[in-house]
């Protein structure tokens, strides 16, 4: 409302600020979903309201999924989504809070904003500023955007006795933190802008439009479960919730020392609300203690275990000392793997790969086990090639697959850009350049950041 009401005085359309609540609905989607075990994809909870507290109003009665919870269900589903962001904090013992579940929303709200600008009007609940007559001058509901951003807030729609009640709870909260918000607009202004944009005369609401589920895919998504070890870590955490939204993962399994900034049950309670079927789990040890004494309840039954674990190299590091360090823990892991999941594919992000992954593959041979379970994750060394060629060429990325082998540190990674189509048209002091690009990409990454981190994202997105 304070925003809203800053651009009003300045000229400029309150509807083009909105109040991202995506998360409340994710969280009322996944949580029905566990009670009733009702597809994910069938489930569209509207919630309106507010975003904090008793001002968050999921509509359970409005989704076919709920008719068959009691009273009792739908009084403690309401309280846990309301709570949902407090339990996240508390399992991360307080040092974070929702951050990976409300970047899942924050997507998720975008990707509806610009489905609407590209002409595909799109609903998503959002917190908007309201047409006159209605009961608040703010509210979160249905909102469609079009391809100039708010084309409608829609109404409520039907509540049934206990949601009324919950209602006038709700307003009498919402109302006193709306005044704040308008209280502080009407004590400042947006300094040096100036827009001409009249108010706009807002429609009155219309029912809410029905839920609409997403086409099935003709393939059937597997259900497989995974585990990433350093799950509470910079790559570990994004790499965590491309896991848990992935359709294949039926189970995820976070696992970091107890030692980590962030707890792993509480990076796994932040993704527990993702509304994807992956059932989310966290485990932690000790630095003292062996995985192959503790995990077996993590790994057993794993598909596939990725290893984003390890030191960093640090300033004045040999390789050597990298790899003394780093090949003792990846060996912890694998210990563990070949003891409870010998069966499972295991993707290797441990620094130095050129020297850990053949470690841990003559370990496995000398287990008697096969090594080619054992892989060196080196798909950012694809990724950054792919994109790259877009760059330099501009032909689409989705038409580009650059083969690189060799290894995957410095000169060891070898782009093969001349069997790519796209980059043909490219000179070879190009090529050249493009070569060096790839192989220098981390350390780029890791200066830009002013050594401050590392290419987490990205390794993230690419494991």
């Amino acid at each position: 409302p304070a925003m809203c009401e800053l651009y009003k005085k300045a000229g400029f359309d309150p509807r083009k600020i909105c109040g991202v609540t995506s998360l409340d609905i994710v969280r009322a989607n996944k949580f029905v979903h566990e009670a009733t075990g009702v597809p994910l994809e069938t489930v569209d909870v509207p919630v309106v309201g507010g975003h904090a507290g008793a001002t968050i109003l999921p509509l359970f009665s409005q989704v076919p999924a709920a008719q068959t919870l009691s009273a009792e269900q739908i009084t403690a589903l309401d309280k846990h989504v309301q709570d949902a962001g407090t339990d996240v904090v508390n399992a991360k013992d307080g040092k974070g809070s929702a951050t990976l579940s409300m970047a899942y929303a924050g997507a998720k709200f975008g990707n509806a904003v610009l489905c609407g600008l590209a002409g595909i009007e799109t609903t998503e609940c959002a917190y908007v500023i309201r047409s006159t007559g209605e009961q608040l001058p703010y509210m979160a509901s249905k909102v469609t955007f079009g391809q100039q951003g708010v084309k409608e807030a829609h109404a409520f729609g039907s509540m049934n006795s206990y949601e009324q009640e919950r209602l006038k709870e709700c307003f009498a909260q919402l109302k006193e933190e709306i005044d704040a918000g308008i209280a502080y607009a009407s004590t400042v202004e947006l300094c040096g802008v100036k827009g001409s944009h009249a108010m706009p005369m807002i429609p009155k609401p219309s029912a809410p439009p029905a839920y609409k589920p997403a086409s099935a895919s003709s393939n059937a998504p597997g259900n497989f479960k995974v585990c990433v070890c350093g799950g509470a870590g910079g790559i570990g955490q994004p790499l965590c919730m491309l896991m848990a939204q992935n359709p294949h993962v039926s189970e995820l399994c976070v696992f970091d020392l107890t030692l980590a900034m962030v707890p792993a049950a509480g990076v796994a309670a932040d993704l527990s609300h993702l509304e994807r079927k992956s059932k989310v789990t966290g485990y932690a040890l000790d630095k003292d203690d062996k995985p192959v004494d503790k995990l077996q309840e993590c790994l057993t039954g794993c598909h596939l275990v990725l290893v984003p674990a390890g030191m960093p190299r640090k300033p004045g590091m040999t390789r050597a000392d990298l790899l003394g360090v780093n090949a003792g823990i990846a060996k912890n892991i694998v210990e563990a793997c070949a003891k409870f999941c010998p069966d499972a594919v295991l993707g290797l992000i441990v620094n130095p790969v050129n020297s850990v992954v053949p470690a841990m593959c003559e370990l496995y041979k000398k287990a008697g086990l096969d090594p080619r379970k054992i892989c060196g994750v080196t798909s950012l060394d694809i990724v950054r090639a792919n994109k790259f060629v877009h760059e330099l060429t501009g032909v689409p990325v989705d038409k580009i697959d650059v083969p690189v082998i060799g290894g995957h540190a410095g000169a060891t990674i070898l782009p093969l850009f001349s069997q790519v189509p796209a980059a043909a048209s490219l000179s070879p002091e190009q090529i050249t350049a493009l070569d060096k690009h790839v192989q220098d990409a981390g350390t780029d990454v890791v200066n830009a950041k002013g050594g401050k981190g590392s290419a987490t994202l990205s390794m993230a997105y690419a494991g």
